[in-house]
């Protein structure tokens, strides 16, 4: 259970990944976004996890025309 975020005041790994898998279609881009500027500062396999969920969920999206190229 976590009582508090870390100093920064930023999501941790595990609530990037709980948002990746409940997420509304609208939101993906932002959310991967994030991930990959989280990604950026160091590798965590909970975000990578997050990155690869939004990734195919936009490709399902895409190919079954929702949404734009």
């Amino acid at each position: 259970m976590i009582f508090r975020r870390n100093k920064e005041n930023k999501p941790n790994s595990e609530e990037l990944l709980k948002k990746a898998g409940r997420c509304s279609p609208k939101g993906l881009k932002k959310l991967l976004k994030q991930i990959e500027d989280e990604l950026a500062k160091g590798d965590n396999y909970d975000l990578q996890i997050a990155k690869t969920i939004i990734t195919s969920r936009l490709t399902s999206m895409r190919d079954s025309g929702k949404i734009p190229l």
